[in-house]
């Protein structure tokens, strides 16, 4: 019991410290690569599916009005896929104002594959920009993304998201000091993606991420392969297409889209579920993936992607092994195992300080990639917008 107890705890700490410490180390060696726009720009096509999204539209299109990048090169397709809200009524009236806007629509909800599918049909500019609607952007991005795209051997090029508390002034450029909120969650929430956010420019550093920030990336359009109707990641299926054809996805820290964080952890719990179930998905149509001598990212890859959805296992049997064996250290480690869970169970219960909504967060994204893992063993996943 005592070496399972160790080799449990070590793959733990290998996943969440280890790799990320060692691929920073390998990342290093590299040098940064600065951007450079190209002297002759190519014609872009923003695409953007959107469900209901009245609310969102007037300053998202507000926030690309604002693109520092030339008008004469540049088009807004949107696709509203059966929107009942009024959007579709909204963007038909924008259009007026707008002459870049063209307005796509699909009266029966098909979901968000089926729309991007139909929103690059209708486009015929050279590189597609792919954003969400709720998010705004930064003036720079859609011309950095161009910039990274320009670079040989890359495939995609992803933008990067920003957590903030309140909903930024679009156009914005930079990044505020120390984005803040009044929730505990959501700056444990924050606090995680940030972290995230390194694992994935130490990624691209040293040769390419595994997926891109789906609510802004970039590929070329002659590169894009339509997704079938029920992928649940585009932003994962995407960049791993260019990927298995030796092309890098990279990570554009300047290209900011703004979106606000999740005010509690069931909000993080229930997007992290789908986003995992959508990992088991992909990784199930991609087996090549896991074959070192096809994959050029195989070890980030495991460590990264695969082996996080094998932690909360390893958390199960370091828990076991620890009250089954009979070693009085592992007696300790079994203590300080109930104490850290019994924190998160009070946090959830209404004790709340920094360490114990850590805790509570950490957990509740651990029990995520369960939920995942059993929506996508059920068949309980589809690509509705909501839920």
């Amino acid at each position: 019991m005592s070496v399972l107890f160790v080799l449990a705890v070590a793959f733990c700490a290998y996943t969440y410290v280890g790799f990320p410490v060692l691929l920073h180390m390998l990342a290093m060696r590299r040098e940064r690569e600065e951007l450079v726009v190209p002297e002759t720009l190519p014609s872009v096509s923003v695409v953007i599916a959107a469900h209901n999204e009245l609310g969102n539209l007037p300053a998202k299109l507000a926030s690309l009005k604002q693109l520092d990048y030339p008008a004469e090169l540049l088009d807004i397709i949107v696709v509203s896929d059966g929107s009942t809200d009024g959007s579709l009524e909204y963007l038909h009236n924008a259009e007026k104002s707008m002459p870049q806007l063209k307005v796509v629509a699909l009266h029966a909800a098909a979901g968000k594959p089926s729309a991007l599918n139909a929103g690059v049909e209708a486009s015929a500019a050279d590189v597609l920009v792919f954003m969400d609607a709720r998010q705004s952007i930064s003036i720079n991005a859609v011309q950095d993304l161009v910039a990274a795209l320009s670079s040989p051997g890359v495939g995609a090029a992803s933008g990067e998201l920003v957590l903030l508390a309140d909903s930024p002034a679009s156009g914005r450029k930079s990044l505020p000091p120390e984005p803040v909120s009044s929730s505990s969650d959501a700056v444990h929430v924050g606090l995680y993606w940030r972290y995230e956010k390194w694992i994935r420019a130490n990624e691209s550093r040293r040769f390419s991420t595994t997926g891109a920030t789906g609510a802004l990336y970039a590929i070329r359009r002659e590169d894009y392969v339509p997704h079938r109707p029920d992928v649940l990641l585009d932003d994962f299926d995407t960049p791993i297409k260019q990927l298995e054809r030796g092309q890098r996805t990279v990570f554009v820290a300047n290209a900011f889209a703004y979106d606000r964080a999740e005010p509690s952890g069931k909000g993080e719990f229930r997007r992290k579920a789908r986003t995992l179930a959508g990992n088991f998905q992909s990784f199930s149509r991609h087996l090549w993936l896991f074959d070192p001598r096809r994959n050029p990212v195989w070890w980030q890859f495991l460590s990264h992607k695969v082996f996080r959805l094998l932690v909360p296992y390893a958390m199960l049997i370091a828990l076991i092994s620890s009250a089954l064996g009979e070693a009085p250290w592992l007696r300790i480690m079994l203590l300080l195992q109930i104490l850290f869970y019994g924190a998160g169970i009070a946090s959830f219960l209404g004790v709340n300080n920094r360490l114990t909504d850590f805790i509570k967060v950490f957990l509740q994204l651990n029990a995520a990639a369960v939920v995942g893992a059993l929506r996508w063993a059920t068949g309980a996943t589809n690509v509705r917008w909501k839920g």
